[in-house]
């Protein structure tokens, strides 16, 4: 298999265990058993959210983040992209060296959401500059979004205010978009984003000319 999605919620997660800690292992370049090639995972079974990780998953060599699109902090104009268990454990350090990155996750019962039970995967997302993207679906036709961004690193007493906002069990990115927050939210076509550190804006501008499609690109002017 190319790439997976799992179901989730609520039809499997009301009745077993979470797949989260399993989903961001997939989604990791090691496992229990040493370094492996990185397999990408997406829950609530989102082959769109699947497809564009294997994009960026081959164009960047690193594991890619799967996250909610879940808060706004307009105070701080940041967003906080979460999501149970998919981001990979990677993100924490970024490092490759595992024992970094897992040095900064907790595992954490799961929440209401997840009757069955099981784990969550926490951990923040190490601050740097990341491309932003997404296949979304206009008139049924695919377009990629594309945006640049920021993932950003507060104090603990910050980032605990921050978290309690949305689930704090959760992995977090809090990430400074450059577009202005009313124009990502009049444009932006799903509730899951995918990112990989550094500027890959020219490498899929150049997969959305080669496959012939739409390129929906997002700036801050």
């Amino acid at each position: 298999m190319d790439f997976t999605g799992v179901k989730g919620q609520p039809e499997l997660t009301r009745h077993f265990a979470t797949m989260d800690v399993a989903e961001a292992f997939l989604n990791d370049p090691y496992d229990w058993n040493g370094p492996k090639e990185t397999h990408v995972c997406a829950t609530e079974a989102d082959m769109d959210g699947a497809l564009t990780m294997q994009l960026m998953k081959h164009l960047s060599g690193t594991p890619v983040l799967f996250a909610d699109v879940r808060h706004h902090h307009a105070d701080r104009d940041i967003w906080d992209l979460c999501n149970s268990g998919q981001h990979a454990t990677w993100f924490a350090a970024r490092s490759d060296d595992p024992a970094e990155n897992l040095a900064r996750v907790t595992l954490h019962p799961a929440v209401f959401f997840f009757p069955a039970g099981g784990g969550s995967v926490h951990h923040i997302a190490a601050p740097g500059r990341m491309t932003l993207a997404r296949l979304t679906r206009l008139d049924g036709a695919y377009r990629m979004q594309l945006m640049l961004g920021e993932f950003e690193n507060y104090d603990e007493a910050t980032t605990s205010a921050l978290e309690a906002r949305s689930t704090p069990e959760w992995p977090h990115a809090f990430a400074r978009l450059d577009v202005p927050a009313e124009t990502f939210l009049a444009r932006f076509g799903a509730n899951h984003i995918h990112a990989v550190p550094g500027d890959r804006r020219a490498e899929l501008r150049e997969v959305c000319d080669l496959l012939g499609m739409t390129l929906d690109e997002f700036t801050r002017g």
